[in-house]
């Protein structure tokens, strides 16, 4: 093990050799100190809420929601939709005192809107350029922190762009507050996917962002009321083709915030680290990794996939001192998404299942491998005994949201609404009600008998 105390973007750039030769120091070693993590210094355990207010409801991204007990495995079949945007392409749902906030990935309006969560309506719209001038975010989705909706935005310029995280006001859609990444010899800050959604943990906001062009990948902590930096760990110069491929939040669990490190590529070598996430130092390290695709966190550990030539490599670590846990093979290496429930570990590999382990020690619980069409969906949410998946084939090969019975595996239900397809809409479940991707933004509510 070594440690890098600078930190790449969280979206992987496909690198040029040479560039990556060149611009990347070696790592710095460092000895790991798993106790700089220590128990007074360790943030308290997230006090669980009905509402779902940032990607995959807690700090640790699980997607579970444990107070969500209207829709069950008994009813979900009866679900039927309650009302649908008809122009929204949304990239993300939250949910915060009966007020969805959807991040916008369409063509144009791409920017954040509050809606009524049992209607509908639309009560603001703030344009935070999501899908700008060089491109659009791949994982836009808020954080509400309090008062304020923390959201991925750019300036929107096709000269010099710049891209970060805005803060908007909950009760109005006035943004408060912008932290662009900075420019490089006035250029702009590289693509939009150089950057991850916010995550929220003990009142930080939590993200990673390219500095300037193909330059600076940095993590930071920001305080959501103003913006301002708490703290910042710099990226390698010229090295911001590591982190995590898919852009999602970082999940961060008892105090530590899990970032990948490192120039990937450079000597095949990726850092993954944990941070304290009250000071962003280091606790641990491991360059085990060629690199990773997706991660979350929760009971205790750290979960992420490594996708190899032909095959999906699950790791658990702990997420105090980094040492593995324990770590399989699935197959194929086609994208992946996890959930976290009750001790178990739900993994979607897209096209070729969706799975069920022990988060304890790994062992296959169930896998549903029957039918590829309803398994294409990368996306997951777990709540009461449900897993849901959205952008599997639903009637006559469309995408649609699938729903599996959370113990054994058993398909539950199948929407008929199309679903998002290539990019689709992690469910969330809250109240009562299913929001998924039905190509636009469907609401979905047990029928009333």
């Amino acid at each position: 093990m070594s440690a890098i105390r600078t930190l790449i973007a969280a979206t992987v750039a496909l690198a040029v050799p040479s560039l990556v030769l060149s611009g990347c120091a070696p790592p710095i070693p460092m000895s790991v100190q798993p106790s700089m993590v220590t128990p007074e210094r360790l943030s308290p355990a997230a006090k669980k809420v009905a509402d779902w207010m940032q990607f995959g409801y807690d700090a640790g991204h699980s997607g579970d929601n444990p107070l969500e007990k209207t829709i069950t495995a008994k009813n979900v079949a009866d679900l039927e939709i309650a009302w649908n945007d008809s122009i929204i392409q949304p990239g993300g749902v939250v949910v915060d005192k009966n007020v969805a906030y959807v991040d916008d990935m369409g063509q144009t309006g791409a920017g954040l809107y509050a809606l009524d969560a049992a209607t509908g309506k639309q009560k603001w719209y703030a344009n935070v350029n999501l899908n700008g001038g060089w491109g659009n975010f791949t994982h836009a989705v808020s954080a509400v922190a309090g008062t304020i909706v923390v959201t991925p935005c750019s300036n929107g310029s096709t000269t010099q762009f710049l891209t970060g995280l805005c803060g908007v006001k909950a009760s109005n859609g006035k943004i408060v507050w912008k932290s662009y990444c900075t420019l490089y010899n006035g250029g702009g800050c590289g693509g939009m996917t150089n950057g991850t959604s916010p995550a929220l943990y003990n009142n930080l906001i939590y993200f990673q962002i390219t500095e300037g062009v193909n330059e600076q990948p940095d993590t930071e902590a920001l305080d959501p009321k103003s913006g301002k930096v708490v703290w910042d760990d710099p990226g390698v110069y010229h090295c911001p083709d590591a982190g995590l491929t898919n852009g999602a939040p970082l999940p961060v669990v008892g105090g530590v915030v899990f970032a990948v490190l490192g120039c990937q590529g450079y000597q095949g070598v990726t850092e993954v680290c944990g941070l304290n996430a009250s000071s962003g130092s280091a606790a641990w390290c491991d360059d085990s990794s060629p690199y990773v695709e997706d991660a979350m966190g929760g009971d205790g550990k750290f979960f992420e996939t490594v996708p190899g030539n032909s095959n999906l490599a699950l790791t658990a670590l702990d997420a105090k001192t980094g040492a593995t846990s324990w770590s399989i093979s699935l197959p194929g290496s086609n994208g992946s998404t996890m959930a976290l429930a009750n001790g178990t570990l739900f993994v979607s590999e897209g096209g070729n299942g969706v799975y069920a382990f022990s988060a304890t020690n790994g062992r296959k619980i169930w896998s549903y491998t029957s039918n590829g069409n309803l398994t294409n969906g990368t996306v997951l949410t777990v709540a009461d005994g449900v897993v849901y998946t959205d952008g599997g084939g639903g009637n006559n090969g469309n995408t649609a949201v699938t729903a599996f019975n959370a113990k054994n595996g058993t398909l539950l239900w199948t929407s008929t609404a199309t679903g998002n397809g290539g990019a689709p809409l992690t469910p969330v479940v809250v109240n009562g009600t299913l929001y998924a991707g039905c190509y636009t933004l469907c609401a979905f509510t047990v029928a009333k008998k």
